[in-house]
C-alpha cells in the first residue's frame, strides 16, 4: 500500500486485515476531525451566542468568536499540525470578521463565509452524484486501492451515491435554515441554528455513511471469505 494511500485509509479508519479491508468505530472520532476538531467547531460558535446573548453587542461576539478560533489554529501550529490548513483558517476567519465589522457590516455577515463554504462542498458532492462519480466512491476506492472498479458494482455503486447524498444534504439544509434567517436579520436564531446545523447534523450524517460504508466492507469480507473454500478445493 503506497504511503498516500495509507494516510487515506488511515484517515478513514479503514484498515487492512489478511487482505481484507475493515471499517471500525474508532473511525468515527478522526472523521469529525478528532477531539481537538470537534471542540474547534463547537466553541467559537458557543461563545458567539452567549456573549451575544448576554451583551447584545455584535462586536463583542464577533472579536470573542474570532478570538477562539485564533487561539486553536495557533495551537495547531505551535504543534505543526496542518500549518496550511491553519493559515487557510486564519485568512478565513479575518476574511469573517471584515465582514462583519466593516462599516456598513453586521453581525449577521459574520456567517458570509459559512454560507460559501457550505455552497461550494454542496455543489461538488452533488455534481459527483450527477456525474456518477459520487465522492465517497472516489475516496473509498483510491483508500483500498481499487480506483474505480467499485463502479462495475450496481449495489456499490448505489450505495456511495446514498453516502455522498447524505453528506450533500448536511450542506443543503444548513443553507435552507441559516440563509433565510441572515436575510431577515435574525442574528440570534441564526447563532444558534448555526450551533445546530453544525456538528450535531454533522456527526449524524457521518454515522449514516460510515454504516453504509461499513456495509459495503462487510459484504466484500463475506464474499472473499465464501470463496476461499472454493479455491482451496
Amino acid at each position: 500500500m503506497s504511503e498516500q494511500r495509507k494516510a487515506v485509509a488511515e484517515k478513514l479508519g479503514i484498515r487492512e486485515i489478511d487482505g481484507v479491508h475493515q471499517l471500525d468505530s474508532k473511525s468515527l472520532l478522526p472523521g469529525m476531525g478528532g477531539l481537538q476538531g470537534i471542540l474547534e467547531s463547537i466553541v467559537p460558535g458557543t461563545l458567539f451566542v452567549l456573549v451575544f446573548a448576554i451583551l447584545k453587542s455584535q462586536v463583542a461576539a464577533v472579536i470573542t468568536g474570532v478570538a477562539a478560533s485564533t487561539v486553536f489554529i495557533l495551537t495547531r501550529a505551535v504543534r505543526k499540525q496542518a500549518l496550511l490548513n491553519a493559515l487557510v483558517g486564519l485568512v478565513g476567519i479575518g476574511i469573517a470578521a471584515f465582514l462583519a465589522l466593516r462599516n456598513g457590516g453586521s453581525g449577521r455577515d459574520y456567517f458570509i463565509t459559512g454560507f460559501i463554504t457550505n455552497i461550494s462542498y454542496g455543489a461538488v458532492l452533488a455534481l459527483s452524484v450527477l456525474v456518477r462519480y459520487p465522492i465517497f466512491g472516489l475516496i473509498v476506492g483510491f483508500a483500498i486501492g481499487e480506483k474505480l472498479e467499485w463502479r462495475k458494482n450496481k449495489y456499490e455503486m448505489r450505495v456511495f451515491t446514498a453516502a455522498t447524498l447524505i453528506a450533500t444534504s448536511v450542506f443543503a439544509i444548513r443553507l435552507l435554515v441559516e440563509l433565510p434567517l441572515y436575510f431577515s436579520n435574525q442574528l440570534e436564531a441564526l447563532a444558534i441554528a448555526k450551533l445546530v446545523l453544525g456538528l450535531p447534523l454533522y456527526a449524524t450524517a457521518l454515522w449514516l455513511a460510515w454504516l453504509l460504508i461499513r456495509g459495503v466492507l462487510k459484504r466484500r469480507a463475506a464474499a472473499k471469505a465464501a470463496d476461499e473454500p472454493a479455491k482451496n478445493a
